[in-house]
């Protein structure tokens, strides 16, 4: 089951239960406005939702309260940064204010950060650079999920990759794993119950999750743990274009935790405390092409002819940004969407902090 809650005081909640972890009070805000910014956005898999995984690794030591990110090798266009194992929101928001001040100042900056934790959706720090006026891209690579085109055993991660860049009415933002989906999403449909769609998953290296009796519906499972990997965009064959996602999330791998020489998805476990995460920050001023202010224009302009293409009926052309601006308009006026099983896991951290959390889920 699922409720709305009012935005402004789970936000709250979050500040204080990262207070109560030992983080500064900047600190735990700029943690609460990213939870809250991904939920306010529509994407419930990455939102408080994480906050049970976080609590984990905060509390055994793969995050770590006291640790500060640090330039270990540095030029005026790129960084490479080691963020000591703290928590992956911190270090992405460090990592790419340093890559919009290497952009403003010489056209571009470029930083790849190892030793990080997950830091929520690739697409909060791509578009802190489009709220500067510049085009942002962000990756992250993470724990083995993906069974790269053939294999039987999940050896890369979901990899997403972002690309922000201004434009009216809102700014252009897409953010996408190279996986069919997120891990984060297989856990809400676990905890909501409900049956995994065709071709998330497959149960070895070619057969996706298929139920033979149910052709209306296709591939589907009422088990969750019923399979050994993530699909890659595209499927788990040539044919459908399997190898595309594959070849993205490689790409990934270059970008964050080859560049920085940090630890691969396949390095990378969730209770291995001596390995985490790297990720890549990209910051472009459109400025050293032209015009700014024309070339955005230029690009809103093309936008809205996509949104005007004929639709098949009853369908609505999207552009990426479009529906997570209508989803924050809904939900801050209406609240965020919460399951019961996530609210029950922040509660229960809320209690064992000591706060007095029921004010705030009221």
């Amino acid at each position: 089951m699922v409720e709305r809650y009012d935005s402004d005081k789970i936000k709250e909640l979050v500040f204080k239960i990262y207070q109560g972890y030992g983080f500064t009070d900047d600190q735990a805000h700029k943690v609460a406005e990213t939870l809250i910014y991904t939920d306010l956005h529509g994407i419930q898999s990455h939102g408080v939702q994480r906050m049970f995984m976080y609590d984990h690794f905060i509390t055994n030591g793969k995050i770590r309260v006291q640790s500060r990110p640090e330039i270990v090798k540095e030029t005026p266009v790129s960084a490479v940064v080691d963020a000591n194992f703290g928590l992956g929101q911190l270090n992405g928001i460090y990592s790419m204010d340093l890559a919009i001040k290497k952009a403003k100042e010489s056209g571009i900056g470029i930083v790849t950060t190892r030793h990080s934790g997950h830091y929520g959706i690739a697409g909060y720090y791509a578009n802190m650079a489009a709220e500067q006026g510049l085009i942002g891209m962000s990756s992250c690579n993470s724990r083995p999920a993906m069974l790269p085109t053939f294999s039987m055993q999940a050896f890369v991660g979901t990899n997403p990759i972002a690309f922000a860049m201004p434009a009216n009415p809102h700014n252009y933002i897409f953010d996408a794993a190279t996986t069919t989906v997120p891990q984060g999403k297989v856990e809400v449909y676990r905890k909501l119950g409900k049956d995994l769609p065709a071709l998330w998953v497959a149960k070895d290296g070619q057969t996706p999750v298929y139920d033979h009796n149910d052709n209306e519906t296709l591939d589907k499972t009422r088990d969750p743990k019923a399979y050994v990997g993530l699909a890659p965009l595209g499927g788990v064959t040539e044919e459908t274009g399997g190898h595309k996602g594959f070849g993205l999330a490689v790409m990934v791998e270059v970008f964050t935790s080859i560049l920085s020489m940090g630890d691969t998805s396949a390095e990378i476990s969730a209770e291995d405390t001596s390995v985490g995460p790297a990720q890549s920050f990209i910051a472009i001023d459109p400025s050293i092409f032209g015009d700014k202010d024309a070339i955005i224009e230029k690009f809103s302009d093309y936008l809205q002819q996509i949104r005007e293409l004929p639709a098949v009926p009853g369908k609505t052309i999207y552009v990426a940004g479009d529906k997570e601006a209508l989803a924050y308009d809904d939900r801050k006026t209406n609240g965020i969407i919460i399951d019961d099983h996530t609210l029950e896991e922040v509660t229960d951290i809320a209690k064992r902090l000591g706060i007095d959390y029921e004010q705030y889920v009221k």
